[in-house]
């Protein structure tokens, strides 16, 4: 009888823990589930938000890239000089360029204008209407002609919203010729978003433009709202005509309608006016949980522990059960993913996913890992603005941890190849002590694309030297240096000797190959800290560092003589070129160090070519 007794109260006991245990777990995984679904909306949100945005700033640095590269272009000058002895070009013709931009790069519907200094369009490339003076219609036109400078900026005008980059057109004495404007428009990036991600998108210009638009792009509004992007769907644009004026400028940032996920993004100029709306449209069953659900893994593991050591003995086993294949899901998640993973408890790495030792090939455990490096930040590369082990001082995980808004990144050295990396930390205080999940997306191909459009903006397309853009930085920047450590500086002018002559002798194409071999030799007998730049047609300079004048005079009258000496076989026809020289005095700025060094080439030119002029405000004499 008492046996009895004790299996039915055993029995009862056991099922009731069972009903206790299955009710808790419902309640609590009912309770994670609601806020994983509120947590992936949010992700969601701001996932697209970051991807917009690295969107729009990529769009913005091709359209200025390019801009920059036809500023430096002497076709277009030579079109827009008045005063040129060439054969100025009648009508340009970028369509070349425009076809290689679509072919190569997902920045098509690039828009080129060029207007001279009165602001008259001289050539669009969108149509063949021109001689319109722009000066009365366009305020950032009138701004730019009378304070020459760069120029960024996402605007409303008669045709769309767009992005505008504008520079400033130079000839070779520094007199404004007009300015090179490149016109990007927002259906691109629309498409891109689309074609990578799947996401729809409608892209709203607010309705204050409404009677600005008198030549709107795509003919479509919503609610007195202009559909910037072309292509939308139709079922988009009719919800967002239900939801009303002051739903699309007052809605939430999310929400989700007959099965999809809506997100609502501001798009503001530089001053942070409200230019538009870009609204994106995705199906709920896109939406990815899993990343959601490993950052709360440890939050409902301690739940599920501290739930089961109230039961009996008895569940024990079956509780172990359900926590090996719990673990198991989530470390199939964590391998499954393609960004490196791995969890540090600050002075060592304690677990990392599949990617890891995919990316870290030569190790398979990391015992074997850890014995060769302390720590993940000790394969960083040391290169300025990037990580390291320390940074500012301070621990890199501490620095990325109290700047989470930062965009970190890293350079990795793997097989001989630089390998970029985007780095984002975040601390799990759930244990005594703090740990630390580190996700590193792999970005090298953003990375080589990004400094190949900087290579492209700085270096001058025919000799392969520096343009002169990076002339004017680097002068800048040497005198600046110099004043603040009371160093030495050194500056270098020459051009070609009647290089006329050889254009019109042999051609433009000898001409051009011929400046390509002279900048060959000069390169080579330069020093590596020696910046070498072509600023004009034949026209170029070298700025020294740390160099004295008569160090200076040495290295023209040295370079005069290899040109001069070169063997026959080597150009067309024998060459001289003129040098002046100057170095720096503590009254000089750019513009008066320039000044100086171009009065001695002229004095060079003048006393007869195939000399060094040293500048006439400097102590040292001429080598003749």
């Amino acid at each position: 009888m008492t046996i009895f007794k004790t299996t039915k109260t055993l029995t009862f006991v056991t099922c009731l823990a069972i009903i206790t245990l299955v009710s808790s777990i419902y309640w609590l995984y009912s309770n994670a589930k609601i806020k994983l679904y509120h947590d992936a909306l949010s992700s969601h949100q701001q996932t697209l938000e970051h991807e917009i945005n690295r969107l729009v700033e990529d769009r913005r640095e091709s359209a200025m890239a390019v801009a920059l590269a036809l500023s430096e272009s002497q076709q277009v000058r030579d079109f827009l000089c008045k005063t040129c002895e060439v054969e100025k070009p009648s009508q340009l013709d970028f369509k070349d360029l425009l076809e290689q931009l679509a072919l190569h790069t997902d920045y098509n519907q690039l828009w080129i204008q060029v207007l001279d200094t009165k602001g008259v369009s001289r050539y669009r490339s969108w149509t063949p209407k021109t001689g319109d003076s722009l000066i009365e219609a366009r305020r950032d036109v009138r701004d730019i002609l009378h304070v020459p400078r760069v120029v960024q900026e996402i605007s409303v005008g008669k045709f769309n919203l767009t992005f505008k980059s504008m520079v400033p057109l130079w000839d070779e004495q520094q007199t404004l010729l007009g300015l090179v404007e490149i016109v990007s428009h927002f259906t691109p990036l629309a498409n891109k978003l689309k074609r990578i991600h799947g996401v729809d998108s409608v892209i709203l210009v607010e309705k204050r433009y409404r009677d600005q638009l008198t030549k709107a792009q795509t003919g479509v509004f919503v609610n007195d709202y202009h559909v910037a992007n072309s292509g939308t769907n139709p079922k988009y644009v009719a919800f967002l005509e239900r939801l009303g004026a002051q739903g699309i400028a007052g809605g939430i940032p999310e929400k989700v309608y007959e099965n999809h996920v809506i997100t609502r993004h501001l798009i503001k100029d530089d001053t942070g006016l409200i230019l538009g709306y870009w609204f994106t449209f995705e199906p709920i069953e896109k939406l990815g949980f899993s990343e959601i659900e490993h950052l709360n893994k440890q939050y409902l593991y301690a739940s599920i522990v501290l739930l089961v050591l109230t039961l009996l003995l008895i569940f024990l086993y079956i509780f172990k059960q359900r926590s090996d294949k719990g673990l198991s899901y989530y470390r199939h998640v964590l391998n499954s993913a393609s960004e490196i993973i791995f969890v540090s408890d600050y002075s060592r790495i304690i677990e990392a996913n599949q990617q890891f030792f995919e990316f870290y090939s030569e190790f398979s455990t990391l015992k074997e890992f850890l014995s060769k490096y302390r720590c993940v930040c000790d394969t960083f590369e040391v290169e300025k603005g990037y990580l390291q082990r320390e940074v500012d001082g301070e621990f890199w995980l501490d620095y990325v941890v109290r700047l989470p808004d930062k965009h970190h990144k890293a350079v990795i050295l793997k097989d001989g190849k630089k390998q970029f990396f985007e780095v984002k930390v975040a601390q799990i205080d759930i244990y005594d002590k703090p740990l630390y999940s580190v996700i590193m997306h792999n970005i090298t191909s953003q990375e080589v694309y990004k400094q190949q459009l900087e290579l492209l903006s700085e270096t001058d397309t025919l000799t392969g030297i520096s343009n002169r853009l990076v002339f004017n930085r680097t002068l800048v920047q040497e005198i600046q240096r110099a004043h603040r450590y009371h160093s030495e500086l050194a500056l270098l002018m020459f051009d070609i000797d009647h290089f006329k002559n050889v254009n019109d002798t042999y051609g433009h194409e000898v001409g051009d190959q011929v400046l390509v071999t002279l900048c060959e030799i000069i390169s080579e007998l330069l020093r590596e800290t020696d910046v070498f730049c072509r600023i004009g047609g034949e026209e170029f300079t070298v700025v020294m560092p740390e160099t004295s004048l008569e160090q200076a005079t040495q290295t023209a009258e040295r370079l005069r003589k290899a040109i001069e000496t070169l063997p026959s076989e080597t150009l067309p026809t024998s060459l001289t070129v003129s040098f002046g020289v100057v170095s720096m005095t503590r009254w000089d700025n750019d513009k008066t160090i320039l000044k100086r060094v171009d009065d001695a080439l002229y004095q060079a030119k003048k006393n007869g070519r195939n000399r060094v002029e040293v500048a006439e405000d400097s102590v040292a004499t001429t080598n003749q």
